[in-house]
């Protein structure tokens, strides 16, 4: 391929970002081995200060300084690197040895996407995606199992950043090149499939989501059996898209089974079992028993902090749920501490415009509102709007609901 044509695939997106630029010390710096190594050096001040700070976008180093054999300073360096640190050195090797188009520095930047998202560099991992997805269709094709995979991280990651429009553009891209590829019943086609039924779910057009659920349901069933865990991911999907059309009983008879089999199958400390147990406490919530819900939920929550971690979205929204039991039984405080968890958490994670942050605080809006902490519930209102003005325009439905709860807010404070 000629540097022509690639000139439309855009510029190896590779660099070091972060909160600060870095200087010419933290260059030297990072040049180092990842070691620690004792280094005899120029005598420092007798005052020499212990230092360390960030080496941005590869990790932190500490200087340490003390007296060695026979009186000799010592300074010793300690660089910790994370693991995209790791991989943008490599990177930077690979690249001058190779150029930035070379197959393996595009499977490396397909690593440094991952650990830049596990990381939480969402920004960053979204745009190494973009490209590498661009790489990948322009070499392999766009059916190549590498480009659809390609495709389907860089879904996922649009879909947990609150923009399930674009990942549905690239779930159902990647449903279409898997039926044509490998066939209707390939365990790879349903999970594209699957894949694509949340997301359908997700941006609320139900009954599509349902046909989709209830489809991938009824293939992984026959193709992989009805105890396989990809089988009980797609019943509890599908419970949830039955939830989300109001047929309570419906959905929480199924949650109930998947959170039993899963139970059976993958053990009480498995993620899909801790899933089910929230999903049912959700709807034991709706259909009215407030008190058994929140009593599970409260459970899940810490069963979620131990699985999957205090700052997990999925712990979020558990904490979120939670909250919104809590305001059900008049737990004023308990609920505020819940939702407040839930928004601190998810903005530090997606900042203050993400979606899910501008429901929980809507929910601690309504929480100290119906508490008569009008002055705390108009703060959260405020941010609401602004968030929804930034998000979605000042026309947008949602925004101006959002404006009206304002009102009626600032109407009761008098």
């Amino acid at each position: 391929m000629t540097d022509t044509d690639r000139a439309g695939r855009g510029k190896w997106p590779f660099r070091r970002r972060g909160r600060g630029s870095r200087s010419e010390t933290e260059t030297s710096a990072a040049q180092a081995p990842p070691s620690s190594a004792a280094v005899p050096g120029p005598s420092p001040a007798p005052d020499a200060a212990d230092s360390e700070g960030e080496l941005t976008g590869l990790g932190s180093y500490r200087i340490t300084h003390h007296e060695g054999e026979n009186g000799i300073p010592v300074m010793k360096v300690k660089l910790s690197l994370t693991p995209s640190g790791m991989t943008r050195l490599k990177l930077s090797h690979l690249v001058r040895e190779h150029g930035p188009h070379h197959p393996e520095v595009v499977r490396l930047s397909f690593e440094l996407a991952e650990q830049l998202r596990r990381e939480g560099e969402f920004d960053e991992a979204e745009e190494v995606f973009r490209w590498v997805v661009a790489e990948r269709r322009a070499d392999l094709g766009p059916a190549h199992p590498d480009t659809l995979a390609a495709e389907t991280a860089l879904a996922s990651l649009l879909r947990a950043r609150g923009r399930p429009e674009d990942a549905e553009r690239l779930r159902r891209s990647v449903f279409v090149q898997r039926e044509a590829t490998l066939g209707p019943d390939h365990p790879d086609t349903l999970t594209a499939l699957a894949d694509l039924a949340l997301v359908v779910h997700e941006l609320e057009r139900h009954e599509e989501a349902e046909q989709l659920a209830r489809t991938a349901l009824d293939r992984r069933t026959r193709v992989l059996g009805p105890e396989h865990e990809d089988t009980l991911v797609s019943r509890n999907t599908l419970a949830g898209v039955l939830r989300a059309r109001g047929a309570l009983e419906a959905a929480g008879a199924l949650y109930l089974s998947v959170l039993r089999d899963a139970e059976r199958l993958l053990g009480p400390e498995s993620r899909l079992t801790l899933t089910a147990r929230i999903n049912h406490a959700a709807v034991q919530y709706h259909l009215g028993h407030v008190a058994e819900a929140a009593e599970s939920m409260r459970g899940a929550v810490r069963q979620s902090v131990r699985i999957k971690g205090a700052g997990d979205p999925d712990t979020l929204s558990a904490h979120a749920t939670l909250g919104a039991m809590l305001q059900a039984l008049g737990r004023v405080e308990e609920a505020a501490a819940e939702l407040r968890a839930a928004v601190e958490g998810m903005e530090r994670l997606h900042g203050a415009g993400h979606p899910d942050v501008l429901e929980y605080r809507t929910s601690l809006a309504a929480t100290f509102f119906n508490a008569g902490r009008h002055a705390e519930a108009e703060e959260e209102c405020r941010l609401v709007v602004a968030g929804y003005e930034r998000l979605y325009g000042a026309a947008d439905p949602r925004t101006a609901q959002a404006r009206e709860n304002l009102r009626m807010v600032r109407a009761a404070r008098g």
